[in-house]
């Protein structure tokens, strides 16, 4: 791999090409916000090609070098400019926009890549002993700045080594992993021998089952599988104070579970070593898939609110795009025109107002049928109209390679980022109109918004928004423009965060979601087993 900036800022695969059908969709955003040609000239672009170099030079001395060496392996110890850039942000839009303007005030010192749970007890000690703060490293899929080393010290990377699947137990349908290991090989894995591990985020391909757990996160099959703390057995966590080792029980009644400080706790306790989590069997041949039009988004978030409530097998996947998303969704597929758009306006089914339900049951066969047959009864009582399995099909194809389209569209001038909450049905399209009016004052933003995760009693809301960037000042307003929304989210009844988590991005409203006890019992928490402060300083409230 080249050491040039485009390699430490890009999205996943760096020598994956685009395929037609993103630069197809690129294409229809900037028709869409009137931006034509190439956008060469921006300062954002400038130093792609160029070959990495920090200002700030790495400040661990021999001595701490020669002593991490020794617990690692010299060839697992990197001070070097490319590797401290790529362990220095996230894939937060402002992440992207600092490294391509070539602005990394805090580099790590250092990245370390322990070998064994030993290793790893071997620096967390020798750090706290010499006052080194560590970052957790998994697969930088952040998008919560929760990976900015504010006082350098070192990048604890555990997806070099640390990464094998440890023990199947098929009579307890549980599966204990290394926290480094990706999730494409988990799923591989447990798929050859007749399971999956149910959980998805559009990052699978690149982050780790520690960073899961880190960031408290949902996959997009969460309705159905649970998100990771459903699906969350035990762990063990390496903290300053000792090692965590907990859960592994089907359920306990001992006092508090510690478990649920680990979780979404982003590094800033401890390194999650070892993790165990539910599996269940893969009966892929069992899934039906289903896809439905409203005639508005009310419409298709109380079919999808009343089949959550129904006591019925619900899909594990369950997912409404709003009239924006929906309307660019099949204005890039060519399906808002001809026989297609005729048709569905014809029925009633308008442009600006319709609404598109995604949905696959998975499992059992004879349960996924009935949920489906369920879906199908609630779905025309609100007047939802069936459209098969094809769009539901597409969607699925491109659930992961969608993620590619950031850069190049950055590369023509594009701003592109996402936001998400969760809030009850009853405060849900308040939420809604809320924050695509502000997202859209301006009146050149695009407001895509999806549900992606859903319950019982409420749901989340997925805000996709995108505009051009602007020629001077692009970061510092968006920042701002970022914390409007977040201060919307809260106004409305809505969650800081449904799935991301929070990091440094959105930790200056935790007082606004938490009571003072509550962040005082946090901070006892965190000065019990990190009582120098070296985890991750400077993210969530510490």
């Amino acid at each position: 791999m080249r050491k040039i900036w485009r390699n430490v800022y890009r999205w996943g695969d760096t020598e994956k090409k685009l395929d037609h059908t993103i630069e197809h969709h690129i294409g229809h955003f900037k028709h869409l916000l009137g931006i034509e040609g190439e956008a060469h000239e921006l300062p954002l672009n400038a130093n792609a090609g160029d070959e990495v170099k920090l200002a700030k030079r790495s400040r661990l001395n021999r001595t701490a070098l020669r002593d991490l060496m020794r617990i690692v392996g010299s060839e697992n110890v990197m001070v070097d400019d490319f590797h401290r850039a790529t362990h220095s942000f996230g894939k937060y839009y402002g992440d992207i926009v600092r490294m391509r303007l070539g602005k990394i005030s805090n580099p790590p010192d250092g990245v370390v890549c322990p070998r064994t749970e030993e290793d790893i007890i071997k620096v967390v000690n020798y750090c706290h002993l010499k006052k080194i703060a560590i970052v957790p490293w998994g697969g930088g899929t952040s998008v919560t700045r929760a990976l900015e080393a504010d006082k350098g010290g070192i990048a604890l990377d555990l997806t070099r080594h640390f990464k094998d699947v440890l023990s199947l137990n098929a009579e307890d349908s549980t599966v204990t992993v290394e926290s480094g290991i990706l999730g494409p090989d988990l799923e591989l894995y447990l798929n050859e021998r007749g399971y999956t591990c149910g959980h998805f985020p559009q990052s699978f391909e690149f982050a780790t089952v520690g960073g899961w757990v880190a960031a408290r996160g949902a996959g997009q099959a969460s309705t159905g599988y649970g998100r990771i703390e459903d699906i969350l057995v035990g762990l063990r966590a390496v903290t300053p104070a000792g090692l965590i080792s907990c859960g592994n029980y089907p359920a306990a009644s001992v006092g508090g579970d510690i478990r649920h400080f680990i979780l979404g706790s982003e590094g800033t306790l401890g390194v999650i070593s070892r993790v165990t989590i539910r599996v269940r069997k893969y009966n892929a041949a069992n899934a039906v898939m289903k896809s439905f039009m409203f005639k508005s988004f009310e419409a298709a978030v109380t079919a999808m609110r009343e089949m959550m409530q129904s006591q019925v097998y619900p899909p594990h996947f369950f997912r409404i795009s709003d009239p924006e998303e929906t309307e660019i969704g099949l204005g890039m597929k060519g399906k808002d025109k001809g026989l297609a758009g005729a048709f569905l306006n014809t029925m009633g089914y308008k442009k600006g107002g319709r609404s598109l339900m995604y949905a696959i049951f998975e499992g059992d066969a004879a349960q996924c049928k009935t949920g489906a047959r369920t879906l199908g009864k609630i779905v025309r009582k609100n007047g939802g109209l069936s459209l098969g399995s094809y769009a539901t099909r597409k969607w699925l194809e491109q659930r992961y390679s969608s993620a590619y389209m950031r850069d190049p569209m950055m590369d023509a001038g594009i701003r592109i980022d996402t936001i998400e909450t969760s809030v009850h049905y009853s405060r849900l399209i308040e939420l809604w109109e809320a924050v695509r009016k502000y997202i859209k004052q301006d009146g050149q933003t695009l407001c895509l918004t999806h549900i992606s995760h859903t319950y019982e009693t409420g749901a989340n809301l997925y805000f996709i928004f995108v505009s051009p960037m602007l020629p001077k000042d692009e970061l510092a307003q968006f920042e701002k423009f970022h914390k409007g929304i977040v201060a919307t989210f809260v106004a409305h009844g809505g969650t800081l965060s449904h799935h991301h988590g929070v990091g440094r991005l959105v930790a200056h409203a935790l007082d606004r979601q938490h009571s003072p006890a509550t962040l005082a019992a946090w901070r006892a928490v965190k000065k019990t087993l990190d009582p120098k402060g070296i985890m991750n300083p400077g993210a969530l409230i510490f």
